[in-house]
C-alpha cells in the first residue's frame, strides 16, 4: 500500500491509485498518515479536519469517517487503530510518501552523490499537496512541504552544477517562478549560470533580483547576494588594486541581550597587543553563538584597522574560503595560486603584518578552522561551533567560551527588547511561560518574539498555549528562512553526528525525564555501557546532550521534540516500542532492586527477566540506592503517564510499587496521590485484582501519611474487598495494619480490632516481621483504651522480636511505641531514652518524618520532667528532620515546631 499526500490525496493498491473522497475523508487519512505509527489525539484531528470552530456533532462525523476509511478506503479494519485518546494509522511509515521523501532527503544529506536520491524524492511530486483539499492546517501543510520541496530543489542544484550547470539551470528557472522573492534560489541560479559560462545572464539575473525586492519590499539584496554580485563582477575584472581594506562583517543583532560576562572574557582575550587571539565560541544549537561573536566584533572593529573578515563555513570549504579571502585582500584572480598550500601561505604572509578580526561561523571541528586563523600580532579570530574545540585550546592556546541558556531575566529582557514592556507586563503570566516553554533558547525566544512583533493583536496567552502543545513537534518554530528555522538549526548538528550517535539521540526522546542514567541509555538502544559511555560523549562535545554530573545526562525539551521527530521519521514503530519497553523494564528492575537493599523487609514483586539489552543499576549499598531514588522520582509522573499512553500498563501499577516506600518517606508528598492514581487505573485496564489491592493499600498509606483519614480509609475498604477472593493473607494484613493508624483518629476504640486482624493474617502467612509490626500496632492501640502494662508488654515483645530479625526501622518504631507508653506512665527519665533510641534507628534508616515526631514527643517528656533546654533541644533536632522531609507536609510541621519553640522562650 501507498499513502500519497503529495498531490491529490490517493491510495494505491495492488498497481492502482484510487482517489481518496469526498475532500472530509481525505482530510481525515491526511491527518493520520501525517503522524503515521503515532497516537493522533482526537482533539489534533478535530483540528486539523474542522479547524478551529468545531460543531457539535462532529464527533460522530469522526466515528462515521473513520469507519469508511478502514472499510471502504484501506479496506482493512485494523489499519486504523483506537487508542487512548486518539486514533493510530497502523501502517510501515514507508507506506506514507511524505515519510519517503523525507527519508530520501535526509539520507541525500550524508551520500557521496546526493543528486540520485534527491531526484528519487523530487520524483514523488505530482502536484501541490492535499491538492482539493481545504482547511487552516491542510494549508500549513502545503506550506511546510513547499518549503522542504524549495531545500531539497536547492541542494540538487548545488550536487549537479559542477558536472551539469545546464540541467541545474533548467531546475532552479522554474523554481525561480515560484519564488521570485527567495535570495537564496536567485543565488543557486546566479552561481548555475556563471558554472554554465553564462555570466552575462547571471549579473542580469542579479539585477533583475534587486530591482523585484525594491519594489515589492522596499530593500536591497542581502549580504551574501551582494557578496556573490561583487565576487562575479571581480571574476572580470583587470588591474584591481593590490591591497584592500575588507569590511566583510554580517549586520549584527539589534536586540542582543546579556552574556555580560562572555562579552568581558573575549574583550580581556584579546587585549594582548603582542600575540595573536583565537577564541572559540560553543554550545547548542540556537543558544546565539554567531550572534555573540558579531555582537563583539561589531563593538570592537575598531580595534582591527587591517580590516575583518567573514566566512560561514557552514557552507563552504576552507579552500573556497581562502580563496574569497585573498580576493578580498585583493589578490587578482591572475595572481591567485592555483596550489591550495600556496593559497594558505599567501594568506598568512599577507596577514602578517595586519591587525585584523577574522570571525569564522559555524565550523565543524578544529582542522576546518586552522588555515584561517589570523596570526598578526594584535589580530583576534572569533570561532563558532557546534561542537566544543579543544583542539584548539591545547595547540594554539585559544580560549575557550561555552554558552548555556539564557538567564531568566535576560530572557525576560530579550523579550522586551522586540515586544516593548507594556505587552509583556499585561501577561506576565503568559510571558514568563513562553520564556520558559521556549527553554530560555535565544533563537527559539526570537522565533516567537518575531511572531507576536507581527501580530500586535496576538495575546501572549494564545502563544503559550500553543507551545505548551507542541510536545513532539517543533511545528511552532517553523520558518520558511533555514538559517532561523529551529528544526533545520538543530539538524545541522545532527547531521554531523555519527550514526550510532543519531540513533541513540533519536531514542533518548522515549525518556521523558529532565535526566537520563547512563545504564537507562544503554538500555534504550540495547548497546553496552562502555559503548553508550562513548557515543553520549560525542552528543555532549556536540552540545546536543549535556553530562551534567557523571553518569547522567540531560536533554532540554525543545532537542526532545526535535529527537522524537527524527525517531517518528527514521525508526519503525516496532523498534521505538522496543526501546520504549527496555526503558520501563530498566525503571522497573533498578527500582525493585534499590527498593529490596533500602528496606530488605518490604515483600518481594515477582518480576519477569528484563527485555535483552536493558542494563540493570547495580548499587553499592543502600546510599547509592537512595541517591538514586531521590535523582529518579522527579521524572516518576512523566513514565507513569509514557508507559501508560504506550499500553505498557503493568509497568505503570509496577513503577508506583517500587517507589512507594521510598516516597512514602521521603515525599515528595504532593505528587504521591498522582502515582498511586495512575497505577490504580492501570490496574483497572489490566483487570488485575493484586494489583488494584496493592495501588488501594498504597493510595490510603498517602493519605493516611496526610492526615486525610476519611479518605484513607475509604481506599484501605477497597483494598479489603478486593483481598476476599485473593487469598493473600500476609498482603491483606498489611490493609488492616494500615486501617488501625486511620481508623484511631476517627473511631478510637476500634483500632485494635484491626491491630489483632493483621496479627493473626501474618501468622498465617508466615510473616515474622509482619507478625512482630502488628504486634507493636496492637500495644500502641492498648494504650488509647489506657491497658498502659498490657501495651508496654506488647511493645517490648514487638521490639524484641524485629531486633532479632534484624529489621532496624521497624525496630524503631516499636521503641517509639515503648517510649511513648513509658511518657504516659510518668518515667519521664525511660521514656527520654527510649526515644532517643527510637530517633536514631529511624533517622538511621531513612524515615526522618517518623524520627521527626520521636523528637517531638521526646521533648514533651523532658518538659514534664522539668528539663527546658534538654526540650527545646530535642524541639530542634525535630525541625530540622522535618527539613530533611521537605514538601509541604514537612514545612508545615517544622514551622509549627519552630513556632513551638518561639513560645517557650516567651
Amino acid at each position: 500500500m501507498l499513502i500519497r499526500l503529495i498531490g491529490p490525496v490517493e491510495v494505491e493498491r495492488s498497481g492502482e491509485f484510487r482517489p481518496v473522497r469526498p475532500p472530509q475523508v481525505a482530510l481525515v487519512l491526511a491527518a493520520l498518515a501525517w503522524d503515521v505509527g503515532r497516537v493522533v489525539p482526537v482533539e489534533s484531528i478535530f483540528y486539523r479536519v474542522w479547524g478551529k470552530e468545531i460543531s457539535s456533532g462532529a464527533r460522530g462525523s469522526l466515528h462515521t469517517v473513520i469507519t469508511r476509511l478502514r472499510r471502504e478506503v484501506l479496506a482493512d479494519e485494523g489499519a486504523v487503530i483506537r487508542r487512548l485518546g486518539g486514533y493510530l494509522l497502523d501502517v510501515e511509515e514507508s507506506a506514507v510518501d511524505v515519510v519517503r521523501f523525507r527519508t530520501l532527503t535526509e539520507q541525500a544529506m550524508t551520500a557521496p552523490d546526493p543528486a540520485p536520491l534527491l531526484d528519487e524524492a523530487l520524483g514523488l511530486w505530482r502536484g501541490d499537496p492535499l491538492t482539493g483539499v481545504s482547511g487552516e492546517w491542510a494549508e500549513r501543510v502545503r506550506h511546510r512541504l513547499r518549503d522542504e520541496r524549495k531545500e531539497a530543489m536547492l541542494g540538487w542544484a548545488r550536487s549537479v552544477t559542477g558536472r551539469d550547470a545546464v540541467t541545474a539551470v533548467a531546475g532552479l528557472s522554474s523554481l525561480v517562478e515560484e519564488y521570485p522573492l527567495d535570495e537564496l534560489v536567485a543565488a543557486a541560479l546566479i552561481e548555475a549560470l556563471h558554472s554554465s559560462g553564462r555570466s552575462a545572464e547571471a549579473l542580469a539575473h542579479f539585477a533583475r533580483v534587486r530591482r523585484t525586492l525594491a519594489e515589492e519590499l522596499g530593500v536591497e539584496p542581502g549580504a551574501a547576494l551582494q557578496r556573490l554580485h561583487r565576487s562575479l563582477l571581480r571574476s572580470g575584472e583587470v588591474g584591481e588594486r593590490s591591497s584592500r581594506v575588507p569590511a566583510q562583517l554580517p549586520v549584527g543583532l539589534r536586540h542582543f541581550v546579556g552574556r555580560a560576562a562572555e562579552l568581558g572574557r573575549l574583550t580581556e582575550a584579546c587585549e594582548q597587543p603582542a600575540t595573536a587571539a583565537v577564541c572559540a565560541i560553543s554550545g547548542p544549537p540556537g543558544v546565539g553563538k554567531s550572534s555573540l561573536a558579531l555582537h563583539w566584533a561589531h563593538l570592537h572593529r575598531g580595534r582591527f584597522p587591517g580590516g575583518q573578515l567573514y566566512a560561514d563555513l557552514g557552507t563552504v570549504y576552507p579552500e573556497a574560503v581562502i580563496h574569497r579571502f585573498l580576493g578580498a585582500l585583493g589578490v587578482k584572480e591572475s595572481e591567485m595560486p592555483s596550489d591550495v598550500d600556496a593559497q594558505i601561505g599567501l594568506y598568512r604572509s599577507m596577514l602578517a603584518d595586519r591587525r585584523v578580526l577574522v570571525v569564522l561561523d559555524d565550523a565543524r571541528d578544529s582542522a576546518q578552522v586552522r588555515p584561517l586563523l589570523a596570526a598578526g600580532p594584535g589580530s583576534a579570530t572569533l570561532i563558532t561551533s557546534r561542537s566544543e574545540l579543544p583542539g584548539l585550546a591545547v595547540a594554539e592556546g585559544a580560549l575557550l567560551v561555552r554558552l548555556d541558556d539564557l538567564p531568566g531575566e535576560d530572557a525576560h529582557h530579550l523579550l522586551v527588547a522586540r515586544l516593548g514592556e507594556a505587552r509583556l507586563a499585561a501577561e506576565p503570566e503568559a510571558a514568563a511561560q513562553i520564556i520558559e516553554q521556549c527553554e530560555r533558547l535565544p533563537l527559539a525566544l526570537a522565533i516567537v518574539a518575531a511572531r507576536l512583533a507581527q501580530r500586535t493583536d496576538l495575546p501572549l496567552a494564545e502563544v503559550a498555549a500553543d507551545l505548551a502543545r507542541v510536545g513532539a513537534d517543533l511545528e511552532p518554530f517553523a520558518h520558511s528562512d533555514p538559517a532561523i528555522d529551529l528544526r533545520r538549526v538543530f539538524g545541522r548538528s545532527y547531521q554531523d553526528l555519527s550514526a550510532p550517535a543519531q540513533r541513540l539521540f533519536r531514542l533518548m526522546s522515549l525518556h521523558p525525564g529532565p535526566n537520563l542514567p547512563l545504564p537507562a541509555a544503554a538500555g534504550l538502544a540495547a548497546l553496552p555501557a562502555d559503548q553508550t559511555r562513548r557515543l553520549t560523549a560525542e552528543l555532549d562535545r556536540a552540545n546536543l546532550v549535556t553530562i551534567r554530573t557523571p553518569g547522567r545526562l540531560s536533554l532540554h525539551n525543545l532537542l526532545r521534540a526535535y529527537a522524537s521527530e527524527q525517531a517518528r521519521a527514521t525508526d519503525p514503530h516496532r523498534e521505538r516500542r522496543a526501546a520504549a519497553t527496555r526503558l520501563l523494564d530498566y525503571y522497573v528492575h533498578s527500582a525493585c532492586a534499590a527498593s529490596a537493599l533500602c528496606y530488605p523487609h518490604r515483600e518481594d514483586l515477582e518480576l519477569e527477566p528484563p527485555a535483552p539489552g536493558v542494563v540493570v543499576e547495580r548499587f553499592g549499598g543502600p546510599t547509592d540506592a537512595l541517591r538514586w531514588f531521590a535523582e529518579e522520582s522527579v521524572a516518576l509522573p512523566a513514565l507513569q503517564s509514557a508507559a501508560a499512553e504506550s499500553g505498557h500498563d503493568r509497568h505503570v501499577w509496577r513503577l508506583a510499587w517500587a517507589y512507594a516506600e521510598f516516597m512514602q518517606r521521603r515525599g515528595p508528598w504532593a505528587m504521591m496521590p498522582h502515582v498511586q492514581a495512575a497505577a490504580l487505573e492501570a490496574a483497572g485496564r489490566l483487570g488485575d485484582d493484586l494489583a488494584a489491592a496493592r495501588c488501594h493499600n498504597s493510595i490510603a498509606r498517602v493519605h493516611s501519611r496526610l492526615g486525610r483519614h476519611h479518605e484513607a480509609l475509604e481506599h484501605f475498604g477497597h483494598a479489603l474487598d478486593l483481598h476476599e477472593n485473593l487469598a493473600e493473607p500476609g498482603l491483606e494484613a498489611h490493609v488492616h495494619l494500615g486501617m488501625s493508624v486511620s481508623v484511631s483518629r476517627l473511631r478510637p476504640g476500634e483500632e485494635l480490632g484491626h491491630a489483632l486482624r493483621a496479627l493473626e493474617l501474618f501468622r498465617q502467612a508466615g510473616d515474622a516481621v509482619g507478625e512482630a509490626r502488628a504486634l507493636n500496632n496492637a500495644g500502641w492501640s492498648r494504650t488509647r483504651l489506657g491497658e498502659y502494662d498490657e501495651a508496654l508488654d506488647d511493645c517490648r515483645r514487638a521490639q524484641r522480636i524485629l531486633a532479632e530479625l534484624g529489621f532496624a526501622h521497624g525496630e524503631g518504631h516499636a521503641w517509639d511505641s515503648v517510649a511513648y507508653v513509658l511518657h504516659l506512665k510518668g518515667d519521664y527519665a525511660g521514656a527520654v531514652a527510649a526515644f532517643e533510641r527510637a530517633a536514631d534507628l529511624l533517622r538511621g534508616h531513612d524515615d526522618p518524618q517518623a524520627a521527626a515526631e520521636t523528637l517531638v514527643r521526646m521533648g514533651e517528656s523532658h518538659l514534664l520532667a522539668g528539663e527546658d533546654a534538654s526540650a527545646l533541644d530535642a524541639w530542634r533536632r525535630a525541625a530540622e528532620s522535618y527539613d530533611a522531609v521537605g514538601d509541604a507536609l514537612g514545612d508545615t510541621q517544622a514551622e509549627k515546631v519552630r513556632e513551638r519553640i518561639a513560645a517557650h522562650h516567651r
